[in-house]
């Protein structure tokens, strides 16, 4: 079939699927179909002009799953985009971004949050923006799991970014909401074991001031400092508002008092 037949798009992309590719680059449509440049890149326009493909980065594409034509690839599936545009770097699907694919968050995020080992020059995946948050590769594997065709922080390690980092998911309302959320799925010692790998004593002393305070089972009580506390420190850093209440446990000044984060999370 001539590469400019109208049908030659939707003839590559079930040749795709059919070889369990659902992402891909523009130098391997190339070398299938062993023609130049300009026209595998002419090809590749036509498609997603059609809506049976969509380019999450330059040179990088997904194929559009059947009944969402026309709708971005990460709107519908962030780990096919995620795992597309980054697959040769250690990654994962993180922060608000992460809270959101595990049903922990009421309003979906417009931008994707990806921890990775290092930048990259792409700024949006399938026209949402991307934010990447640099980190070791030692942290980077701490409750790291497979998603898809990608990877994500587990529900411990998405918790945790969420309390060491509050503003990066939209602030300390959405840190106890989505606790609230989670908690009956959670396990202390799993949580206690990722802080020490990570070394955030900070993160988990707001999650166990917000456990203890909200009363949520099975972790209020169970959580313990990791290291001594030798100071207060903020429920929500950088900001600054005024202190509302502190809790003398857990050493943490909270901006607001217990009674509006219930109200916040419906507790």
């Amino acid at each position: 079939m001539h590469i400019d037949s109208p049908q030659r798009g939707l003839a590559l992309a079930n040749e795709l699927v059919a070889d369990g590719r659902s992402a891909f680059t523009f130098d391997e449509v190339e070398k299938r179909l062993g023609k130049s440049k300009t026209a595998t890149a002419n090809l590749l326009k036509r498609m997603e002009r059609t809506g049976l493909i969509d380019r999450v980065r330059r040179g990088h594409y997904v194929v559009r799953q059947l009944g969402v034509l026309g709708t971005p690839a990460a709107a519908e599936d962030v780990a096919l985009s995620v795992g597309a545009a980054l697959p040769s770097m250690l990654h994962r699907i993180a922060y608000r971004s992460a809270l959101h694919e595990h049903d922990l968050l009421v309003h979906p995020p417009r931008s994707i949050q990806v921890a990775a080992e290092r930048r990259i020059r792409t700024k949006t995946l399938s026209d949402r923006p991307l934010r990447v948050v640099i980190e070791s590769p030692e942290k980077l594997e701490v409750g790291r799991v497979p998603w898809g065709a990608s990877y994500i922080s587990d529900r411990h390690r998405a918790i945790l970014d969420a309390a060491q980092r509050p503003r990066l998911v939209g602030g300390v309302e959405v840190l106890a909401e989505a606790l609230a959320t989670a908690a009956h799925e959670l396990n202390a010692e799993i949580l206690m074991d990722h802080a020490r790998r990570l070394g955030w004593a900070a993160a988990l002393r707001r999650l166990g001031s917000l456990a203890d305070a909200q009363a949520l089972k099975p972790l209020q009580g169970a959580l313990q400092p990791i290291r001594p506390m030798t100071a207060d420190l903020d429920l929500e850093p950088g900001t600054d508002e005024p202190t509302v209440w502190r809790d003398s446990r857990w050493r943490v000044r909270w901006p607001r008092s217990v009674d509006e984060l219930l109200a916040v999370t419906g507790q």
